[in-house]
C-alpha cells in the first residue's frame, strides 16, 4: 500500500509539473499586437450597418490580385484567399493586407503582424465584427469549441486548422496572443458576445 501511495504521489507531482510547464510555454510565446485602431473599433454592430457584400459572399475575384479599378465593389472583393468554418456555415474572402479594403468595415481583416498560412510556424491573424449587422462576419464564432475545424484557402492551397484555445481579453488597444510558437497557427479575433468591453480570441493549430 505504501508503494502505491508513493507512486500516486509521484504521478500527481509529475502531472502538476507538466501542466505548469505547458502553461509556461504558452506564456513565453505570447506577443502583443499594437493595432489600437482596429482592436478598439472591434465593436458589436447593428442591423442598420451597410456593407458591399453579404457575410458568405465569395465571388470569382478570389486570387485575382491584378488591382483592377473597374468598380469599387470589385476592389472590395478582390480576394486573395478565403476563411471557411463549416460548423457555422461561414465562408468569406480576405484581401491583400496592403489594400485599403483590408478593414473591418469592409472585410475579414488581416491584422498587422500576421504571417500567411504558407509560413512554417507562423501565425495568421484575422479579425472581424460580431453582432447582428451585415458586416458581422464573425457573429457566430461564439458557437465554436476546442476541436472545431477552420479552413483557409490561399495561393491554391487549403490549410486545415483545429481550435485548441479560446479565451477573452479586455479591449485595451493591444492584444496578447497565447500560442505554441512551434506550431503553424491561425488566430481569429472578434468582440465577445453580449460584452462590448471584451474580445474573444480563438487560437487554432494546423493539422
Amino acid at each position: 500500500m505504501a508503494v502505491v501511495a508513493v507512486m500516486g504521489g509521484i504521478f500527481l507531482v509529475s502531472s502538476s509539473y507538466l501542466s505548469a510547464k505547458k502553461d509556461k510555454v504558452y506564456d513565453n510565446v505570447a506577443f502583443e499586437i499594437y493595432d489600437a485602431e482596429v482592436l478598439n473599433n472591434l465593436e458589436n454592430i447593428t442591423g442598420e450597418d451597410v456593407s458591399s457584400s453579404s457575410p458568405n459572399d465569395v465571388n470569382d475575384d478570389v486570387n485575382d490580385n491584378k488591382g483592377s479599378t473597374s468598380t469599387t465593389n470589385s476592389q472590395k472583393n478582390s480576394y486573395i484567399g478565403t476563411v471557411e468554418i463549416p460548423k457555422i456555415n461561414l465562408k468569406k474572402g480576405f484581401v491583400d493586407p496592403s489594400s485599403k479594403y483590408n478593414d473591418i468595415e469592409y472585410n475579414v481583416t488581416i491584422l498587422e503582424g500576421s504571417e500567411f498560412p504558407d509560413v512554417e510556424n507562423g501565425n495568421f491573424i484575422l479579425a472581424a465584427h460580431s453582432g447582428t449587422g451585415v458586416k458581422a462576419y464573425f457573429k457566430d464564432l461564439y458557437k465554436l469549441s476546442n476541436g472545431d475545424q477552420v479552413k483557409v484557402s490561399y495561393k491554391g492551397e487549403t490549410y486545415t486548422y483545429k481550435i485548441v484555445k479560446i479565451y477573452t481579453q479586455k479591449k485595451q488597444g493591444y492584444l496578447t496572443i497565447y500560442r505554441n510558437s512551434n506550431k503553424t497557427t491561425l488566430t481569429l479575433i472578434t468582440c465577445t458576445k453580449d460584452n462590448k468591453k471584451l474580445q474573444t480570441v480563438y487560437v487554432a493549430e494546423k493539422v
